[in-house]
């Protein structure tokens, strides 16, 4: 009897141990793959301009937006975020964010939606280095595309943030109203293997050791974003 107890005792201390049990480690390079597939595929189908994207200081990626509601709703996500050096012009190491969006009223359906927002001035650059921000307060959004026959210019002076999306599902539209963003500690810790903030991340501190599939990301994101530009401040 002492022996069986003693090998189920072994049986849940493997368990516990096991790397099957804890968080799926694979669960944050898929969903970096999965924001620039969802990125490159809103480049390919809006027409983003190149110039905007020169001068674009950062890019918020959900590629996996979901929204359920009967009569209350709310529009959940993860997502990461990368900024550009200002000294070297390439991309700083992706911090990892999640987004909630209550809504009211007589609704019903499922929708998912694939969301880039490129920030273009400083104004919106700083709600990023927030834990917590509401996106649908401060910093002026602009929905895209934007045609590449627009004054850009004229654009970026107006606006902080331009907004791309592609949306399946039974609602119309897109509304950053009540839209909340907030760094997600767990997941920078799991991915870093490290404690390490996303104003830390964004802003490319020395000392983080960047896993093998973000600096193949990054690689991938100076090619398709890689030009700098001078944006609005």
């Amino acid at each position: 009897m002492k022996n069986w107890i003693f090998v189920f005792t072994l049986l849940l201390s493997a368990c516990a141990s096991s790397p099957f049990s804890g968080p799926d480690p694979f669960e944050h390079t898929e969903l970096i793959l999965d924001a620039e597939e969802a990125l490159g595929g809103l480049i390919r189908a809006s027409g983003i301009p190149k110039k905007l994207l020169e001068h674009t200081k950062a890019i918020v990626v959900f590629p996996n937006l979901m929204k359920a509601a009967m009569i209350a709703g709310a529009r959940v996500g993860k997502g990461v975020v990368i900024v550009r050096s200002p000294k070297t012009g390439k991309w700083n190491p992706p911090a990892f964010i999640k987004s909630r969006q209550a809504s009211w009223g007589i609704q019903a359906g499922i929708q998912k939606a694939e969301l880039v927002l490129l920030v273009v001035t400083n104004k919106g650059l700083r709600q990023l280095f927030k834990t917590r921000f509401d996106l649908g307060k401060g910093p002026q959004i602009a929905l895209g595309p934007v045609g590449r026959t627009m004054d850009l210019n004229l654009a970026l002076n107006k606006n902080d943030i331009f907004a791309y999306s592609r949306i399946k599902g039974l609602f119309a539209g897109l509304s950053f109203e009540g839209t909340v963003i907030a760094s997600d500690k767990n997941a920078n810790y799991e991915y870093y293997q490290q404690a390490v903030s996303n104003r830390n991340l964004l802003m490319g501190h020395e000392g983080i050791k960047v896993p093998a599939s973000g600096r193949a990301f990054l690689q991938r994101m100076n090619k398709i974003a890689g030009a700098t530009g001078r944006g609005a401040n």
